[in-house]
C-alpha cells in the first residue's frame, strides 16, 4: 500500500481476514498519519515520516476506511472477507 502525492494507491482493496498489509510513505517530504476508527477495532500508525512503513493485520471481517490524519481527503477502503 503506497501513500504518495496525498493519495493511497490503490484506493480499494479486497482482502481476507488475517491478511496483513504494509503502508509505505512513498513521499519525499510529506508526513502521513494512517488510521482506522471502526466499531470493532481501531488502528493508528502515528506520524509516518517519508520512507517509513506501518503494518496492519486485519482480524475482523467488514468494510473499513483508512484515512490520513494530516490529509483528510486521503482515503482507502478495505473490504475484508
Amino acid at each position: 500500500m503506497l501513500q504518495k502525492g496525498r493519495h493511497y494507491d490503490p484506493t480499494d482493496l479486497f482482502l481476507h481476514r488475517g491478511d496483513t498489509i504494509t503502508l509505505v510513505n512513498g513521499d519525499d517530504s510529506a508526513i502521513h498519519h494512517a488510521f482506522i476508527e471502526a466499531d470493532r477495532f481501531a488502528f493508528d500508525a502515528g506520524d509516518q515520516e517519508p520512507g517509513k512503513q506501518a503494518t496492519l493485520t486485519l482480524k475482523e471481517p467488514g468494510d473499513f476506511i483508512i484515512q490520513c490524519g494530516i490529509h483528510p481527503k486521503m482515503k482507502l477502503t478495505i473490504h475484508v472477507h
